[in-house]
């Protein structure tokens, strides 16, 4: 298989969670020899699906066994481009690519319009791929929203819409949009990065490689680097919204994803009709699952899962999206930022109590400790957060799990966390459904 002028024989791909996996089953599918390396324990059911593709695999860690007879390294979204193994590999001058770069390469006559931010990008991503839709546009959604890039570079569509991590842009030498968005920024993945610069140098870098015919589309809040993007730059904050009682509805975080979804489309089909967009069938793309996603009420209390909340930004904006006395659950794997912030907008709300759960509940503690907010409580695990947190709450206030933090303390990811949470307020249904 031929990548980037260079005859490919022999590739490893280092991760191999869903877009490993895709990427694996891509190359293997073109003629070339894979070896997969991963971190963590693979399942019995990833390693009979190698196995029966005589794919040969490494587990519990990188070793020199992922350079071996390779020709081309090929990275996941969680490899750190730090790691020693890639920094012999570069030592060799081997070929090290994102799974953006070589989704990039393979499908080179795709127009691609990209969104990254700290928040909204998966709300803005499906708002885009609608609104291309609705226009007649083939059109596919792709990339960190669950639909790994790389799957759509056999048959790929005139236009996708990828949303992208910090990780991938990080780790991304290649890759380039026609249409770049940056929804916003705020403290995020400072684990990962070490320093709030590094992360914004990693959001910024969407526009790195755009060239004048390109677009680079930001918010008025972010400052850009002085002529440090090549790209026509254009406000999202400029789109006029259609006058509507469906628009009045959104909350202001909405209102601004849309925004930004239109000027993206409006980067690829600059005559686009914003007052033909059928603005109602879009309202799938503002209710994903487990961001601000009702449950059944409990008792008159109602029920919020926000387990996409990944970060202090999100909760921020949860916690001031609820009117009314609400019982906060907070926990997970923190960050390392941003939690003061929400401290202050935890003691100006009407939160009655916080409860606290996982590897970051000190942490939390002690950032609400120190704006003099007391009303919290520790715990092990979300069962247990959740049985406290409806024996705090009355009728009429409502319960709003919005944990701030990456699931991986406890839980695979958001979705398996929101999941689980979901199942506990089921289960709590139905004993006060036969308690009736």
């Amino acid at each position: 298989m031929r990548i980037a002028e260079q005859e490919v024989h022999y590739a490893t791909v280092m991760g191999y969670g869903r877009t490993g996996r895709a990427l694996a089953t891509y190359l293997h599918a073109h003629g070339v020899d894979v070896f997969v390396s991963d971190s963590s324990t693979l399942s019995t059911e990833d390693e009979h699906s190698l196995a029966k593709r005589k794919i040969a695999y490494e587990q519990g860690g990188h070793t020199l066994r992922t350079l071996e007879g390779a020709e081309l390294i090929v990275l996941s979204p969680g490899i750190r481009p730090d790691l020693p193994v890639l920094q012999e590999a570069r030592a060799r001058s081997l070929q090290v690519l994102s799974g953006l770069d070589l989704g990039y390469l393979v499908a080179l006559h795709t127009q691609i319009i990209a969104i990254t931010g700290t928040n909204g990008k998966s709300t803005t991503v499906k708002l885009a791929e609608a609104i291309l839709q609705q226009s007649g546009v083939d059109a596919r959604a792709a990339g960190n929203i669950g639909l790994p890039y790389i799957t759509l570079a056999e048959h790929p569509p005139s236009i996708v819409v990828l949303e992208v991590s910090s990780f991938q842009l990080e780790q991304s030498t290649l890759f380039r949009p026609h249409v770049a968005c940056l929804l916003n920024i705020a403290p995020d993945h400072l684990d990962r990065h070490g320093s709030m610069d590094r992360y914004v140098a990693s959001k910024l870098s969407i526009f790195d490689r755009q060239e004048s015919a390109d677009l680079a589309i930001v918010s008025r809040d972010i400052s850009l680097p002085r002529g440090s993007i090549a790209a026509k730059i254009s406000y999202f904050d400029d789109v006029l919204l259609p006058k509507s009682a469906f628009v009045d509805s959104l909350l202001s975080h909405n209102r601004a994803n849309l925004r930004a979804a239109i000027a993206c489309c409006k980067g690829v089909l600059p005559d686009l009709d914003v007052s033909r967009i059928d603005l109602p069938a879009l309202e799938d793309a503002f209710h994903l699952p487990y961001r601000m996603q009702e449950e059944p009420s409990l008792g008159g209390v109602r029920v919020i899962n926000d387990s996409k909340s990944t970060n202090a930004a999100s909760a921020i904006t949860a916690v001031e999206s609820v009117n009314g006395s609400c019982i906060l659950i907070l926990g997970g794997r923190h960050k390392g930022a941003g939690y003061d912030d929400l401290a202050h907008v935890v003691v100006q709300r009407d939160v009655k109590r916080v409860i606290l759960f996982g590897e970051g509940a000190p942490l939390l503690h002690s950032s609400l400790r120190d704006v003099g907010y007391a009303r919290t409580t520790l715990c092990f695990d979300l069962d247990h957060a959740l049985k406290l947190a409806l024996q705090e709450a009355q009728e009429g206030d409502t319960i709003l799990f919005s944990p701030a933090c990456s699931s991986y303390d406890q839980y695979s990811n958001y979705v398996e966390r929101g999941e689980y949470f979901s199942r506990l307020i089921r289960s709590y249904s139905r004993q006060e459904s036969s308690n009736k």
